[in-house]
């Protein structure tokens, strides 16, 4: 269970009658420790990312998707114009038939003892010189595609329709849209806290979200103590985004907490804390504490110092008290 402050509205009191001005009143609880959360960032990335290029030089005909589109794995994105392919498939094919046919009559003869095994293997070589043609250009046909080679969305588009270009040219940029990570740095004394294979929180935006440690570098950069741990997210989220690793950890520090507010500016990089407790007399008196601000979360701040559990401190209008006041309940 997360030890997070422990205070209780004691009373309210006036101090200044004239003014009508309420002081708020509240108990604190001595721990032996707290906790706090670390965040780390890292970048959201896709687990697949592609620069898309023809592999055949030609002029484009068609780009069949924009910025933002999603396509699915082996839908065609792109396509040049296959005239010069097409014939060049269509004049193997032709070689290719002529060849067959020729063996066909050539295994014929052969047979019937009319020809020589060197003429048989001679036809046989040209007829598969005109298969390995056919399979040559009907390759580079379909080099005239762009494909998609996962299921993602387009992030860029480099070249339109009529830009001739040359094999490995980027036309479009594409990235995965079923998984994405986050790499984070993250400090190698954190490192030895976490397990491969474990779920942890991510902050992004406004919300959280879990995502799993698939691996960390073994080695730290040079001149740095940090290594690179990357999370993988079950969930889609667009890529680019900044998130916070979330990690919860526990300081074995004795204080307590207060609202922040309860503090003020003291010396040497000590603050003053104002307590409410009786005097001989049976009044309540004001007096100053000199305290150690060890953690600040949000509005309330972790201190320690001569504090007990039970004490009473002036969390709200603490910047109009005077110290040894008596006050005087309302």
């Amino acid at each position: 269970m997360k030890k997070f402050l422990n205070l209780s509205l004691f009373l309210l009191l006036a101090f200044d009658l004239s003014s009508n001005t309420s002081l708020e009143i509240t108990t604190i609880e001595i721990q032996d420790s707290y906790n706090t959360i670390q965040r780390f960032p890292g970048k959201i990335l896709p687990l697949n990312y592609s620069k898309l290029a023809f592999e055949v030089p030609g002029k484009i005909s068609e780009v069949k998707i924009d910025i933002g589109d999603a396509v699915k794995r082996n839908d065609i994105l792109a396509a040049l114009d296959p005239a010069e392919m097409q014939a060049n498939l269509n004049q193997a094919q032709a070689r290719f038939d002529l060849a067959e046919q020729a063996l066909n009559r050539f295994k014929d003869l052969k047979s019937k003892g009319f020809i020589s095994n060197q003429e048989l293997d001679r036809a046989n070589s040209e007829f598969l010189i005109a298969k390995a043609q056919v399979d040559l250009y009907s390759v580079k046909l379909e080099q005239t595609f762009i494909r998609a080679p996962f299921d993602g969305y387009i992030q860029n588009r480099f070249l339109d329709s009529g830009t001739v270009i040359s094999p490995g040219a980027p036309i479009l940029e594409i990235i995965d849209s079923t998984v994405v990570e986050a790499h984070v740095s993250v400090p190698s004394y954190i490192i030895e806290s976490l397990e491969e294979g474990s779920s942890y929180n991510f902050s992004i935006g406004n919300k959280i979200f879990p995502a799993t440690l698939k691996r960390f570098t073994k080695m730290s950069n040079q001149g740095s103590d940090n290594r690179l741990c990357i999370f993988e997210f079950d969930t889609f989220i667009s890529p680019g985004f900044i998130s916070y690793l979330q990690l919860e950890q526990v300081k074995s520090t004795t204080g307590a907490w207060v609202p922040l507010k309860s503090l003020s500016q003291g010396t040497q990089g000590l603050w003053n804390l104002y307590t409410v407790s009786k005097n001989n007399n049976n009044q309540l008196k004001v007096a100053k504490e000199i305290v150690e601000l060890i953690h600040v979360e949000g509005d309330n701040a972790y201190i320690s110092g001569t504090i007990s559990t039970g004490d009473m401190v002036v969390s709200g209008g603490a910047e109009k008290v005077i110290e040894n006041e008596i006050l005087k309940v309302n």
